[in-house]
């Protein structure tokens, strides 16, 4: 925090942490720079969403903060349940019901309804890799390199058939797809082909957000604590999806991380106010949690849950990607990263472009520059690593 910063009394939130190498990150309450008074860590109670995310409040009465509390831990008690592929709850008809219904009619709550619809709309396919994703938590999570080949496409020819029988039908609208009835009806169509296919390998997770999850989360959250009246707060996944809800025009710090050749550097501070969304997608591990979506073979190549539907390979256009709105959700803002993210195609100041004219601001770094397409952007402590025989970095503004 500057001295201008402090003489206006505004108080820096750091979203995330600058790390070496994938070092443990706390991402909950020291994100904090100096907790202010009324600022707390409002953690959910109970099986919930509220383990993959840290919520900031600024709390003026512990009557607010109980109220808080209590709507915080209910949407994330939900949002757990509603996304959940592999596990039913009791009276709640959930992704997991989808899953193991097929070609039944099914009412589920407007949320899911309504991130399952945004995918078909786009004509989105990554929800129906499930089988893969499942496959893929084996590789990142496996405790012996010996394994890795199990899990792999890339390390296994056995593999790699597997996943192509999956994407067989996964990119076959025939072979499986959603079909939405209105009024909050779903139904997953799956071809007797498919199913047959899949009760012989004992698959029953068709459909699957896996990294994409909490996103969607992430807006309900959003969704719920605004409709209740509780605004002062900002909420961060452990996974890159953030939502500042606070409209005061305090000053919040986002660190935008760069890799180079010899580990990651945090190459500026991005400021803004809120209200806003942030996505960021990167391919390299920050924190603890991230080993859920990353791993590192012994060669050192690394391995992410960025899967293209189209081969199952995980792909990065650039290193980090951060994009931004104030009036889009995360999950809007990832269904307009994703195209551009999970390809073979490199991301560029053209590409950046194009997001930027569909309202979508966009910072990632290029060499030593840090590229950015928000003129209203304000990029400081740019990293100088001159006296180390490095680089300095610099800000650019790339416009549409």
């Amino acid at each position: 925090m500057d001295g201008d910063a402090v003489s206006k009394g505004r108080l820096a939130v750091v979203l995330i942490l600058a790390a070496v190498g994938v070092s443990f990150l706390v991402y909950s309450a020291a994100q904090l720079l100096i907790p202010q008074p009324g600022w707390q860590t409002v953690q959910a109670a109970g099986l919930s969403s509220g383990s993959d995310f840290s919520f900031l409040y600024n709390s003026s009465s512990s009557k607010e903060g109980k109220g808080v509390k209590d709507v915080y831990t209910r949407a994330c008690q939900v949002s757990y349940q509603l996304f959940n592929s592999g596990e039913e709850f009791e009276g709640v008809r959930n992704l997991a019901s989808i899953n193991r219904h097929p070609n039944e009619a099914l009412e589920v709550e407007g949320a899911l309804y309504e991130a399952l619809e945004a995918f078909a709309e786009r004509g989105r396919r990554e929800l129906y890799l499930g089988p893969i994703y499942e496959r893929y938590e084996g590789l990142f999570t496996c405790e012996d390199d010996s394994q890795l080949a199990y899990y792999d496409p890339s390390l296994s020819e056995e593999v790699r058939k597997e996943y192509d029988e999956v994407l067989f039908f996964a990119n076959d609208p025939q072979a499986i797809d959603l079909e939405f009835l209105g009024e909050g009806r779903v139904r997953l169509k799956v071809s007797p082909e498919y199913l047959a296919w899949a009760k012989e390998r004992g698959v029953t997770r068709f459909l699957d957000f896996f990294w994409m999850k909490n996103a969607f989360v992430a807006d309900y959250l959003a969704r719920e604590l605004i409709a209740a009246g509780y605004t002062k707060g900002t909420l961060s996944s452990c996974d890159g999806f953030f939502r500042t809800l606070d409209g005061s025009g305090m000053d919040y710090t986002y660190t935008v991380h760069h890799r180079q050749a010899d580990g990651i550097c945090p190459a500026a501070n991005l400021h803004y106010q809120g209200p806003m969304s942030i996505v960021r997608m990167r391919d390299f591990p920050l924190n603890e949690r991230d080993l859920l979506y990353y791993r590192a073979l012994p060669g050192g190549e690394m391995r992410s849950c960025y899967l293209d539907p189209a081969d199952a390979l995980c792909k990065s256009a650039v290193d980090n990607l951060i994009c931004y709105d104030r009036e889009m959700g995360c999950a809007q803002l990832l269904l307009e990263m994703i195209p551009v993210y999970i390809t073979g195609e490199p991301f560029g100041r053209e590409e950046a472009a194009a997001l930027a004219a569909k309202g979508v601001d966009a910072v990632f770094c290029e060499d030593s520059v840090v590229c950015y397409t928000d003129p209203q952007a304000v990029l400081t402590d740019l990293m100088d690593l001159t006296e180390e025989g490095g680089v300095r970095y610099t800000a650019e503004l790339v416009r549409p």
